[in-house]
């Protein structure tokens, strides 16, 4: 596990990010940095789970949505602070 288990968070990182940018926008620009937070975000659910110390789940599935969530929650605050930075009106 512990060497599959930080391409397996990796991967839901990359698969967050790819989801999110085909929610907010078609534009293939912000495919990587959607992709980069979404690994980034990923990281940073599981430093946060692990700082808090909550469980829920078992080891591995308490990981892995801790690294969804995570990778969602920055996407997600990526995409609409780029919408209002950089919105065309």
């Amino acid at each position: 596990m512990r060497l599959v288990g930080p391409y397996l968070f990796i991967f839901v990182g990359v698969i967050v990010g790819l989801l999110t940018t085909r929610l907010f926008s078609k534009n293939p620009l912000r495919y990587l940095p959607n992709v980069v937070a979404g690994v980034v975000g990923s990281f940073a659910g599981l430093l946060i789970r692990d700082v808090m110390d909550i469980t829920f789940g078992g080891k591995l599935s308490g990981a892995l949505l801790a690294a969804f969530l995570g990778a969602l929650v920055l996407t997600v605050a990526v995409n609409l602070i780029y919408e209002i930075l950089f919105a065309r009106k």
